[in-house]
């Protein structure tokens, strides 16, 4: 099943990414996106069994997402996830059909409850027939790891024990990938348009007309996508003139791939992922690891798209090193980006900070500056810097207050109210714990 997660807040959508273990509740995909005008243009696709959304935010808002799949009676079924505890806004999720409504900040147990009521009415919806994540599947097929979750058989059991084979087209494009969907017989989610031409599989029973209509085409032998071991002999002699034998696919188990993909555990991921290379020096076992590595990325996060799967699997593994270095670009890329949102908002909140000092400056407040849960915000905050909001704002009252004792001649009450204090006594023992002294005790010093 396809999950997608839309929330306005990058850390929010980072954090219920990873809060459970989705593949138990039959998640083998998993999109998140900050723009809700995007996420409407996701569900378009109609392939997203699930949505978990914000009810509040800019633009296009929660309850706006959940009419629309009512309107255009999408299969999805939807989560609503608020900071707001108000009455009406549940009342509205419930009464257009949402499945559940979370506030924030979204204990586990609740999310996981909330999944297992969807999973129930999704159990007892029939299946669409027409939906198959294609690379998924084609990758739960070659590759070693187990993912169950894919299943050709929850599009079409028959599929199973039809007759396929590989084909690729170099540099193919337009014309080309008209002609291969025209002839794909409903099945054009095993069709893939890369930067280095058109690949896929299509059924041995168009190979004729296929030969017939394109100069340029080539075709594996065939083989049924239930035999796995037929399936993935062919894959590495057709793309990558590699024989493999049972013993290639064994050494697997002694690579050691992450059971799960923690974001914040990238840098140990990447040093042993590097580790491991270095030490193959065999270029069909490059293969096979980094084929791995492919698939363990595309079930466990959003790093590699559909395009950039098949993109390696047809074309770019059959060149190890290089292909090393650009799934390693890949996710060096979204960690940058990632790292450049968590900065820009710190940098937001310090500045509002600056600009509003004799402000109440509650986490409620920040967290509107920043469209953040407050929960949600003070730990990306604490994360980022490694000290907590409340004292970053503490100690930008009092370096405010030290210098207008020094630049201006105001009393020490009228100070503690424009470093926003209310009470002078409080600010004064702030201020001692601090700096050692009183403000008075202070001012005396640096003034003489």
């Amino acid at each position: 099943m396809r999950l997608l997660i839309v929330d306005d807040g990058f850390y929010i959508v980072e954090y219920l990414k990873h809060l459970l273990d989705w593949t138990k509740y039959g998640v083998d995909h998993i999109e998140t996106t900050t723009n809700s005008i995007e996420a409407k243009a996701i569900l378009d696709q109609g392939q997203t069994d699930i949505l978990i959304t914000d009810i509040r935010m800019p633009e296009v808002s929660g309850l706006d997402l959940l009419e629309h799949v009512n309107k255009h009676m999408l299969r999805t079924k939807v989560i609503i996830l608020s900071g707001y505890s108000q009455f009406d806004y549940a009342q509205s999720a419930i009464r257009l059909g949402a499945l559940d409504y979370l506030l924030k900040p979204v204990d586990k147990e609740d999310m996981e409850k909330a999944m297992q009521s969807v999973v129930k009415h999704i159990g007892e919806t029939p299946p669409d027939k027409e939906e198959l994540d294609g690379p998924g599947y084609l990758l739960s097929v070659i590759s070693e790891q187990q993912s169950p979750v894919h299943s050709v058989s929850h599009a079409d059991p028959s599929l199973n024990t039809l007759s396929f084979c590989f084909f690729q087209v170099p540099d193919g494009g337009g014309q080309a990938e008209i002609t291969l969907r025209d002839n794909s017989e409903g099945l054009e989610d095993f069709i893939w348009q890369t930067p280095s031409g058109l690949a896929g599989l299509v059924l041995t029973s168009r190979m004729g007309s296929l030969q017939d209509k394109m100069e340029h085409i080539h075709f594996s032998q065939s083989f049924e996508l239930g035999k796995k071991n037929t399936v993935r002999h062919h894959f590495y002699s057709f793309f990558h003139h590699e024989d493999m034998d049972a013993s290639d696919f064994a050494r697997w188990k002694d690579w050691n791939l992450p059971s799960k993909f923690d974001a914040t555990q990238w840098e140990l991921v990447r040093r042993n992922m590097l580790k491991k290379f270095a030490q193959l020096t065999v270029r069909k076992h490059k293969l096979l690891y980094l084929l791995e590595f492919v698939h363990f990325l595309y079930r466990e996060s959003n790093f590699l798209q559909s395009a950039e799967v098949a993109d390696l699997l047809f074309y770019q593994l059959s060149e190890p090193d290089a292909a090393l270095k650009s799934i390693l670009l890949s996710i060096s890329e979204w960690n940058k980006n990632a790292d450049c949102a968590n900065h820009q908002i710190v940098h937001t909140i310090q500045t509002y900070i600056a600009d509003h000092i004799s402000e109440g400056l509650s986490l409620e407040d920040l967290g509107k500056i920043a469209h953040l849960h407050p929960v949600y915000l003070s730990k990306l905050y604490k994360q980022e810097t490694g000290e907590n909001l409340s004292a970053y704002i503490s100690m930008k009252r009092l370096e405010k207050a030290s210098q207008l004792l020094i630049d201006s001649s105001l009393h020490v009450v009228d100070i503690s109210r424009l470093v926003g204090y209310k009470k002078n006594q409080y600010f004064i023992k702030l201020f001692k714990d601090q700096y050692g002294v009183t403000p008075y005790q202070y001012r005396r010093q640096h003034i003489k």
